[in-house]
Parts: C-alpha cells; structure tokens; sequence
C-alpha cells in the first residue's frame, strides 16, 4: 500500500487519514488495486461513493446484495457446526448431504466450495 500525506480528516479512532491505494475485495469479488482514505492510526479503509456504487452494483448484479448475515458458532459431538441461513442456501442451491469442500484462505476468513 503506497501512502501520500495525511489528510485534514479524522477517523472515527481519532487517527487522521491518507490518501492511498487499497486491495478492493467484496463478497469474493476481486475490485483491484483501487484508491482510498486509510486511517494512520487503526488501518480502516474509507472508499469514494462512486466505488461503493461500483461494488454494490456488481454485488447486486451477482445477486449477492443482502445476502451476508452474522452466526455463531455451535457444536454437535465432536464436530463445530455453522449453520447456513436459508437465504444463502437457496441462492448457492445448498441441500443436506451436498458434498463440500472448506479451507482456511487467510487467518479469519473460511472458504466453502459447494459441490455438484
């Protein structure tokens, strides 16, 4: 990430913002490199209104828009259990027994690949 002098704006945190050049990545969807205001202090990342129009129209395109939903956690014998809401399922065509395949792909982030 390239990075230019701070702005005459605060974050939320406090800390002040430059202008800079980001990894843009929503719902899977790769952006690229793209330009925003990044916070000294605590790293958030603030985008241009035309670029979140541009990822929400992608995202809707895709008809991913509304989709994320918040879970926990449960557990069933020995095994972890996340549930999948049913909006998601019926969107991904996920039924019970459907092979799948999941794997760690950064330090917080999970992938399930859905089988045929």
């Amino acid at each position: 990430m390239t990075s230019e002098a701070a702005l005459d704006v605060r974050c939320r945190c406090g800390g002040r913002l430059k202008k800079s050049v980001t990894e843009v990545e929503f719902f899977g969807i790769d952006f690229g490199m793209k330009e925003a205001e990044v916070c000294t202090e605590c790293g958030s990342e603030y985008l241009s209104q035309e670029l979140m129009e541009e990822v929400e129209s992608e995202v809707k395109k895709r008809g991913l828009f509304g989709l994320e939903r918040r879970g926990r956690v449960a557990k069933s014998g020995n095994s972890l259990v996340i549930r999948i809401p049913q909006e998601i399922a019926k969107s991904l065509r996920i039924k019970r027994d459907l092979p799948v395949v999941i794997y760690p792909s950064e330090p917080k982030k999970l992938v399930i690949e859905v089988g045929d």
